[in-house]
């Protein structure tokens, strides 16, 4: 039999040292991501968010959320609105959107 030298001499003192490792290259990918990878992606809210359309979702008494981008949103409008509108976004203030009905 082959013998291999510098490995353990049980299997779960190596299947215990497979594991550690395996944690080890996690944690380090986890810190690469969080200290270098954020900067890679802005984030899109307010002006930045380059969106001039939504969808409406949900809606009653002058508010509701929207699927503007992707992403749900909560907005409010002087427009009698309904859900699967269309409707154009007016201004962001902070995470509400206010928006009105889209014309043509």
């Amino acid at each position: 039999m082959i013998e291999i030298t510098g490995l353990p001499d049980h299997p779960l003192r190596l299947a215990g040292y497979a594991l550690l490792i395996g944690f080890a290259v996690v944690g380090v990918a986890k810190i690469y991501g969080l200290l270098f990878m954020r900067w890679r992606t802005p984030f899109r809210v307010g002006t930045d968010m380059n969106v001039q359309h939504a969808e409406v979702v949900e809606w009653a008494n002058g508010e509701g959320y929207v699927n503007a981008g992707g992403e749900l949103w909560h907005a409010t409008s002087k427009d009698t609105l309904s859900p699967g509108d269309e409707v154009a976004i007016a201004t962001v203030s902070g995470l509400t959107l206010s928006v009105k009905r889209k014309s043509g």
